[in-house]
């Protein structure tokens, strides 16, 4: 913003600086607001990236898009399979009781029909007509969280590209 000078014995010099003033809180509030978009579009692509490589066997059918209003976004993940993608679901991974890592898995069995106690997995039909598929559960996919995370290491960076 450049230097605004009041003469404060001058009507017009005090109503030049309102004027001044108020341009300048209304291309603010246009640089906020294109931040907060630029925000969410960052969200919005991590995490489809995410979902739409995440391991599940079913029918992946999440869509993410984000909602504006103004100076605030809404990043919102849609469809059947979200919970299960996102938190993972049954996650027991034989690969893991090799692995010799110090992981505890949570508690199986404790969702739906309790499949995820199963220590030998589980069998499901991902849609009618289709052979069934062996699973152990998948782990989860964490795409809103991730994407979350990188929408914050990105702020500063966004901010000095809007707010120049």
């Amino acid at each position: 913003m450049k230097k605004i000078v009041i003469n404060p014995f001058d009507p017009k010099s005090i109503q030049n600086a309102i004027n001044q003033l108020n341009q300048y809180k209304r291309e603010f509030e246009a640089k906020e607001q294109e931040f907060v978009r630029r925000l969410a579009e960052i969200g919005v692509s991590v995490a489809t990236d995410i979902y739409s490589m995440a391991d599940y066997d079913g029918t992946n059918d999440v869509v993410v898009t984000s909602i504006h209003n103004g100076t605030t976004a809404t990043v919102i993940a849609s469809g059947e399979t979200v919970g299960f993608i996102e938190f993972g679901t049954g996650i027991r991974n034989p690969e893991w009781d090799n692995s010799g890592m110090d992981y505890t898995p949570p508690k199986h069995g404790t969702y739906g029909k309790g499949y995820g106690a199963r220590p030998k997995g589980w069998y499901f039909k991902p849609n009618e007509g289709v052979e069934a598929i062996h699973t152990y559960g998948n782990v989860p996919a964490e795409a809103m969280k991730t994407a979350r995370d990188v929408m914050i290491e990105r702020v500063i960076q966004v901010a000095r590209e809007v707010f120049r």
